[in-house]
C-alpha cells in the first residue's frame, strides 16, 4: 500500500494527471467560456492550438526545471573543485589540499548522479525509471554535517547506520565511506542526502590550532560557496559516552565550549540557523546496555531512542529535558521485570537489573554538557537544539559499571572489572533516526539571509512585475471597453449619417455614378476595418473587439447597395454606350458587355471590368480625380467578387438586336482587330522614341514638327517584336475567340459560324486581320519619320554644333535610322522566322481541323502561299533600308552622308572664322549640293539635309548681318546718341542744341552716317521706297528692323543741310514782306547783323545766310512803336527756334512758306522762300529720326 500511495503521489504522476485535467477542460469547458460574445476557443483548430500551448508550457516547465537542477548540481561540483590541490597553492594548508584531493574523484561522477529513495522490490528497469523520472541531483538532496570529538564515533555511527550508499559499487567504499579514525573529512553520498564526516581534530582544534582553524574555516566557506542558498540541512553533534562519564568537570567545560565555538562558527559564516541533534555515541560501554537489549530484532534496534524537542517552542530542551529523560528511565524500569524473567544467566540478569541505575546516572553529566553547549546567550545565535538520542554503532571495549565504581570508591573496596565485548556487528537506535527525524526534518534549516534578501527582492520584484501586468491588462480590458463602447456608438452615429445620406442618394435610373459614390464609400467605410483587421487600432484589441460584428453586418449593407444601386447604373452606362454612334469600334464589346450582365452563364468578370475600366479611363477622365477613380475601381472589384453579376434593370432586347444588326455590318476582321487594340495589345513591348534609339545626343539634334516631346514616339505594338511575339502570337486565338463567341454575342445563326470557321480554318481571316494591322503600322511609322526634324538653326553657332553632332563617330542619326530601318523590317531573318512560322502555322492548322470537326465542316486546302504579306510594311520604307544596308564589299549609303556632313562642318568653321576677322565668308557650292542630294534620299535624311543645307546657306548672311550691326552700333549708333539725344532741333523741347560740328560729322558728307552707307551699299537696295536689303546669292540679308529707314532720312538730311557738298550746314533764305498791321510803324528782323526790314513801303525782298557771317548765332524780332519785349533767340540753331515760334503755312511750292509774326497782338507777313525744295524747317525726316542701335 505503502509503496502504491507512492506512485500516486509522486511528483511525476501528479504532473501528468495536472496536465491531463488542464487539456480537459481546453476541451470541456474551453468552449463554453466567452469574453463578452467571442469564444476564443469554440472552434476546434483554436483547441488544437490551446493544447500544443498547454504541453509546450508544461514541457518549458519540466525542461527548465531540468535545467535548473542540473546547472546546480554542475555548479556545486565545479564549485568543490575550484580549489587548488596541491600544497603548494597559496594560502591553503596540506590538510585542506588533502580534503579536496579526496572528494575530486567522486565529484566527477556525481555530475550527472541522480538519487532517489529506496528501489525496495520494484523490478531493475522500474528502478531506473523511477530514478531518472523522479531522482535529485547531488544539489537537491539534503547535506548534513557530523562534528565531534576524535573518537567520538561518528564513522561509527555512519558506517552502521543501515544507509543506503548507491554509488559505492562505481567509486569503492573507502572513496565513499572512508577509513575509520581518519583525520580527513568524509563524503558519504547516500540515497536520501549527503553526510559530510569532518575530522575530530576540526573540533578540538588540539593538534595544531592555527593549521585546525585555518582548514575548518576552508571547510565551511567551500560549504557556503558550494551551496549558496542552504549550505547545510542539519548539524549532528556526536558526544561519546566515555567523554560524558569518563572524564572529569573540567574537562567536559572545555570540551563543550569547543562544540559551542564551533556551533557559532557554522552560525555566523554560514549566516543559517541550522537544527542540531545531539547523539550520545558508544552507549553500548553502559555496563548492561548489551544484556538489555540483546533480545531486540532489527525493526526495534532501528528504532530512535531518545526524545526530540518542541519546534515550536524556543530552547524547549531547558524545560523538556529533564522530563523527557525521566520518562526513557521509567520505560527502562517498566519493561525491566520482563526482560529479566525471560533472561536465564544470572550475571546477566544482574547488569541487566542495574542498567536503569546505570543510565540514570547519565543524566547529570549530560545535562550539564546539554547546558555548556546549547544555553542561550544575549552575545550570541541561540542554537536550535532538535533533540538527544542515544546510539550504538558497534559493541567493543569494556563496558564501564559507574554504580559499582561509586560504591567501591566510597567504601574503599575492590572494584570488579567487568568483561571485553565481542563485536556483534549491529547498530542500535540509528538507522531510523537518520532516516525518520533527521531526514524527514532536512527543510527546518533555514536559509542563508543574504540570499533570503536577494531572493526577496527577486519575490518582491516578481509580484511588483504581476502586479503591473495585472494591471496593464486590467487598464488595457479597461481601455478598450471604453474604446469599444466608443467605437459601438461612433458607428451607430454613423449607421445613423450613412441612412440618411443613402436615403438623400437619387435612386433614379442613370447611368451617371458620381451621385452614389459619396454613399458608396460611407457603406464601405462601415466595413473597412473587417476588410483590413490589421489596421484595428490596438486599443480596440484584447478580446474585445466588437468590429467584426458590426462589420458583417455593414458589410452585407455594403454589397446590397453594390447589387441595387450600382450594377444597375453600369448596366445603363452600357446601353448609353450601345445607343451612342461615338467609338462604334467599342460596340461590339460594349454588347457582350450587356449580354453577360443577363446571363450568369457568359458571366466573365475579368473580361467585364477591363471593358467598364476602359470607359471610365475615356469618359471620366476629367469628371473625376485620381482618387476617385481609384476607389470607383475599388467598388466594382467588390461587386465582381461577389459571383455574376446580374442587373435587377430588365434587358433592352430591341436595343440588342438593333446593336447586333449594326455590328453585323462590321466584317469580322475588323472587328477582331478591334478586340486586341482594346485589349491593349504590345503595351508590354518599349514605345520606339528619338531618345531612346538615338542616343543622349538625339535631344540636342532633333525633334518633332507636330509638337510632340522626343520621348514619345511609335507604341510598342507597331515594332518588330510587337509584330513577331505580341499580335502573331495572340491574332489566332482572338480570332477563333471572336468566331466562337459570335454565335452568342450576335446571335449569329450556325451556319454563318460554320462560314468563319471555315474562313478561319484556311487562313483568311486572320491574313485579314494582320492586313488591317499592318497597313495601319505602315500609316503610324510614316506618319513618325515624316515629324522627326532637324532643330531650327538660328546661328552659325548653331549650325556647327548641329553637324559636329550628326558627323560624329557617335553620331545619333546612324542608330536612329538603323532602329527604323529594323522596325520596318518584318521579313528580317527569314531562314528563322519561317521555320518558327511553319510550326505555328501547323499546330493551328490542326487546332482548326478540330474545331470545323466539330462543327461538321472541313478545312480546304490551299495551294502554295503567295507573296508574303509583310510586304505591305517592307516595301513602304524600302529607301530606308537601303540607306542603312551596305552592299557587298561597299559602305552604307548614310555614312556617305555624314561625312558630306563633316565637310559641311568643315565649311562653317570656316566662315565662322572668317567672319570673326572681318573678312568675306569662303564661298561653296556645297549647302546647294546638299539641297539637291535630299532630293534622293528618303526620310527623315531628306528633311535633315535640306535643313541644313538652307540652314547653311542663311548662316553666312545672318553672320554679316550681325557684323555689320554691330559695325553701325560702335561707329555711328554711339556717336550719334551722344550728340544729338536730348538736344535741338531734334527734340524740339530741349533748350540744349545739338552742335554744328556733331551735325556735319553725323550728316555732312564724307561724315559717320555716309561712311556708313557706303559699307552697306552691297547689301541695301537704296531704289526702293521704303529702303530695304539686296539678295546676297539668292539669300536675302534678312528683314529690317527700323535701321534703314534712319540711313534713308539721314541722307535726306544731307541733302538738305550740305548742298553741294558743303562741309557745314547752311541754307539761304529771301524774305518778302506781304502785309503788317497799321498799328506798327516798322518790323526788322536781326539775323545775326543780317537785317530785315518793312516800314509800309515797297516790297523789296531780302536775303538771309544761315549760319550768319558775324557767328553770334543771335536772332531777334523788333518793331516800332515798341510794345513789348519782341522776339530774341540765340544758339546756332537760333534762327530754326525762331520759326518754331511763328505761325508757318506752306506756299504754293515745297521751297515756299508764309510766316506770320505776332508781337504783342500786332501781325506782319512776310512770304520767305528756301534755297532748296527740301524745306529745313518743314523737314520731316529731321523730326522722326532716331539713332540706329544696329541692323
Amino acid at each position: 500500500m505503502r509503496k502504491v500511495l507512492g506512485w500516486i503521489f509522486n511528483g511525476w504522476v501528479l504532473a501528468a494527471l495536472l496536465l491531463l485535467l488542464l487539456l480537459a477542460l481546453v476541451w470541456v469547458i474551453g468552449p463554453l467560456v466567452a469574453v463578452a460574445d467571442w469564444r476564443p476557443l469554440e472552434g476546434e483548430n483554436a483547441r488544437w492550438v490551446a493544447t500544443a500551448v498547454v504541453v509546450a508550457v508544461a514541457a518549458a516547465i519540466v525542461g527548465w526545471r531540468t535545467w535548473r537542477a542540473r546547472s546546480g548540481n554542475e555548479k556545486v561540483v565545479q564549485q568543490l573543485m575550484a580549489a587548488p590541490a596541491g600544497p603548494a597553492a597559496d594560502g591553503e594548508s596540506a590538510d585542506l589540499a588533502a580534503v579536496r584531493a579526496r572528494f575530486e574523484g567522486a565529484l566527477q561522477m556525481l555530475r550527472s548522479a541522480r538519487f532517489s529513495g529506496p528501489a525496495g522490490a520494484a523490478p531493475r528497469r522500474w528502478q531506473r525509471l523511477t530514478q531518472r523520472l523522479s531522482g535529485r541531483y547531488l544539489y537537491e538532496l539534503p547535506w548534513y554535517l557530523f562534528i565531534g570529538a576524535p573518537g567520538s564515533g561518528k564513522t561509527t555511527a555512519l558506517r552502521n547506520a543501515g544507509l543506503q550508499f548507491p554509488l559505492a559499487a562505481q567509486m569503492g567504499e573507502q572513496a565513499v565511506r572512508g577509513v575509520g579514525g581518519t583525520r580527513n573529512c568524509d563524503w558519504w553520498f547516500t540515497d536520501r542526502a549527503v553526510l559530510i564526516d569532518t575530522a575530530g581534530r576540526f573540533t578540538t582544534q588540539d593538534s595544531d590550532q592555527a593549521t585546525d582553524r585555518s582548514t575548518w574555516n576552508g571547510f565551511l566557506a567551500l560549504l557556503r560557496t558550494s551551496r549558496p542558498r542552504q549550505p547545510l540541512n542539519g548539524v549532528l553533534v556526536t558526544a561519546s559516552l566515555s567523554d560524558l562519564i569518563g572524564k572529569g568537570s573540567a574537562d567536559r567545560a572545555r570540551h563543550a565550549q569547543t562544540v559551542r565555538q564551533r556551533l557559532q562558527e557554522l552560525h555566523e559564516q554560514l549566516g543559517i540557523r541550522l537544527p542540531i541533534y545531539l547523539l550520545v555515541t558508544k552507549c553500548d560501554l553502559m555496563a548492561g546496555f548489551g544484556d538489555t537489549y540483546a533480545t531486540l530484532d532489527k525493526e526495534q534496534r532501528a528504532t530512535p531512542w531518545g526524545f526530540t524537542f518542541p519546534l515550536e517552542v524556543a530552547a524547549a530542551w531547558q524545560q523538556e529535558f529533564g522530563p523527557q529523560f525521566d520518562a526513557l528511565l521509567q520505560r527502562l524500569d517498566a519493561g525491566l521485570v520482563d526482560r529479566l524473567q525471560s533472561e536465564a544467566d544470572p550475571q546477566r540478569r544482574q547488569r541487566i537489573y542495574g542498567f536503569p541505575g546505570q543510565f540514570a546516572s547519565l543524566r547529570a553529566p549530560l545535562q550539564e554538557f546539554v547546558e555548556q553547549v546549547f544555553s542561550p546567550s544575549p552575545f550570541e545565535a541561540d542554537p536550535l537544539l532538535r533533540g538527544v538520542y542515544f546510539v550504538s554503532g558497534t559493541q567493543e571495549g569494556t563496558p564501564i559499571d559507574r554504580v559499582l565504581g561509586a560504591v567501591a570508591r566510597r567504601y574503599q573496596l575492590e572494584q570488579a572489572v567487568l568483561p571485553p565485548q565481542q563485536g556483534s556487528g549491529r547498530s542500535y537506535f540509528l538507522q531510523r533516526l537518520l532516516t525518520e527525524v533527521v531526514f524527514a526534518e532536512h527543510g527546518v534549516a533555514g536559509t542563508r539571509r543574504g540570499w533570503e534578501r536577494r531572493r526577496g527582492a527577486l519575490v518582491i520584484g516578481g509580484y511588483a512585475l504581476v502586479a503591473l501586468l495585472a494591471s496593464v491588462v486590467i487598464g488595457a480590458w479597461v481601455l478598450s471597453w471604453r474604446e469599444n463602447r466608443g467605437y459601438v456608438e461612433t458607428v451607430g452615429a454613423r449607421v445613423d449619417t450613412v441612412r440618411q445620406l443613402v436615403q438623400e442618394t437619387p435612386n433614379r435610373p442613370t447611368p451617371d455614378l458620381t451621385p452614389i459614390l459619396g454613399a458608396l464609400e460611407a457603406t464601405r467605410e462601415l466595413a473597412a476595418a473587417a476588410d483590413s483587421g490589421k489596421d484595428v487600432p490596438w486599443s480596440l484589441g484584447f478580446g474585445l473587439y466588437q468590429g467584426a460584428k458590426l462589420d458583417g453586418a455593414a458589410r452585407a449593407a455594403y454589397e446590397r447597395m453594390l447589387v441595387d444601386a450600382m450594377l444597375p447604373r453600369l448596366a445603363l452606362r452600357v446601353e448609353e454606350q450601345l445607343r451612342s454612334l461615338d467609338q462604334p469600334e467599342s460596340h461590339y464589346e460594349a454588347l457582350k458587355a450587356y449580354l453577360m450582365m443577363y446571363d450568369p452563364q457568359r458571366f466573365d468578370a475579368g473580361a467585364l471590368k477591363a471593358h467598364i475600366e476602359a470607359d471610365w479611363d475615356v469618359r471620366l477622365g476629367r469628371e473625376m480625380t485620381t482618387e476617385q477613380r481609384e476607389r470607383l475601381s475599388s467598388h466594382l472589384d467588390r461587386l465582381l467578387a461577389q459571383g455574376p453579376a446580374v442587373s435587377p434593370l430588365p434587358q433592352d432586347k430591341a436595343l440588342v438586336d438593333a446593336t447586333r444588326a449594326r455590328l453585323a455590318a462590321v466584317p469580322l476582321p475588323q472587328r477582331v482587330y478591334n478586340r486586341l487594340r482594346q485589349q491593349g495589345l504590345g503595351a508590354q513591348f518599349p514605345e520606339f522614341t528619338v531618345v531612346n534609339k538615338g542616343g543622349g545626343n538625339a535631344a540636342l539634334v532633333f525633334t518633332r514638327a507636330s509638337g510632340q516631346p522626343l520621348t514619345r514616339g511609335v507604341p510598342g505594338l507597331f515594332s518588330y517584336d510587337g509584330y513577331h511575339k505580341g499580335f502573331q502570337s495572340v491574332v489566332g486565338d482572338v480570332t477563333r475567340q471572336l468566331a466562337e463567341e459570335q454565335t452568342w454575342v450576335l446571335g449569329i445563326e450556325a451556319t454563318d459560324s460554320v462560314g468563319a470557321s471555315a474562313m478561319l480554318a484556311s487562313g483568311r481571316l486572320v491574313d485579314d486581320v494582320r492586313r488591317i494591322y499592318l497597313n495601319e503600322y505602315r500609316d503610324t511609322w510614316k506618319t513618325f519619320i515624316a515629324d522627326v526634324r532637324l532643330q531650327p538653326v538660328t546661328s552659325i553657332a548653331q549650325s556647327i554644333e548641329k553637324t559636329r553632332f550628326l558627323a560624329a563617330p557617335d553620331n545619333p542619326l546612324v542608330p536612329l535610322l538603323r532602329a527604323m530601318s529594323r522596325e520596318t523590317t518584318l521579313l528580317a531573318g527569314q531562314g528563322a522566322v519561317e521555320a518558327v512560322t511553319q510550326q505555328a502555322r501547323g499546330a493551328a492548322e490542326a487546332v482548326q481541323s478540330r474545331v470545323l470537326g466539330a462543327l461538321g465542316a472541313r478545312r480546304p486546302t490551299t495551294g502554295a502561299p503567295a507573296s508574303r504579306i509583310e510586304s505591305i510594311v517592307d516595301d513602304e520604307f524600302a529607301g530606308l533600308r537601303r540607306m542603312v544596308t551596305a552592299p557587298e564589299g561597299g559602305r552604307a549609303p548614310i555614312e556617305g552622308v555624314v561625312a558630306r556632313l563633316g565637310e559641311l562642318q568643315v565649311l562653317l568653321t570656316a566662315v565662322d572664322s572668317a567672319l570673326k576677322g572681318g573678312a568675306a565668308p569662303p564661298p561653296s557650292p556645297l549647302p546647294n549640293q546638299l539641297k539637291a542630294e535630299a532630293a534622293n534620299t528618303a526620310e527623315p535624311v531628306r528633311s535633315i539635309l535640306d535643313s541644313l543645307g538652307s540652314a547653311s546657306s542663311r548662316v553666312g548672311l545672318m553672320q554679316l548681318r550681325e557684323t555689320l550691326s554691330r559695325e553701325v552700333r560702335t561707329q555711328v549708333g554711339e556717336f550719334c546718341t551722344q550728340a544729338t539725344a536730348g538736344r535741338y532741333p531734334f527734340d524740339a523741347t530741349s533748350p540744349r542744341d545739338v552742335t554744328q560740328a556733331d551735325f556735319a560729322a553725323l550728316f555732312g558728307p564724307g561724315g559717320k552716317f555716309d561712311q556708313m552707307q557706303q559699307r552697306l551699299a552691297p547689301f541695301i537696295d537704296t531704289s526702293t521706297r521704303p529702303w530695304s536689303f539686296r539678295a546676297v546669292e539668292g539669300t536675302p540679308l534678312g528683314t529690317d528692323v527700323g535701321t534703314l529707314p534712319q540711313f534713308q532720312r539721314a541722307a535726306v538730311i544731307r541733302e538738305t543741310f550740305f548742298a553741294g557738298g558743303s562741309a557745314v550746314p547752311s541754307t539761304r533764305l529771301e524774305f518778302k514782306a506781304v502785309e503788317m498791321d497799321t498799328e506798327l510803324r516798322e518790323f526788322t528782323l536781326d539775323v545775326d547783323g543780317q537785317l530785315v526790314r518793312y516800314a509800309h513801303g515797297p516790297q523789296i525782298p531780302a536775303l538771309v545766310q544761315w549760319p550768319g557771317p558775324r557767328g553770334t548765332g543771335v536772332v531777334r524780332v523788333m518793331v516800332q512803336p515798341a510794345g513789348g519785349t519782341g522776339m530774341v533767340n540765340d544758339g546756332p540753331w537760333a534762327l530754326f527756334r525762331l520759326f518754331e515760334r511763328v505761325k508757318l503755312q506752306p506756299g504754293p511750292s515745297p521751297e515756299k512758306f508764309r510766316a506770320t509774326f505776332e508781337i504783342d497782338g500786332r501781325k506782319a507777313v512776310f512770304d520767305v522762300t528756301a534755297s532748296s525744295v527740301r524745306n529745313p524747317f518743314r523737314l520731316p525726316e529731321l523730326r522722326s529720326f532716331a539713332c540706329p542701335n544696329g541692323l
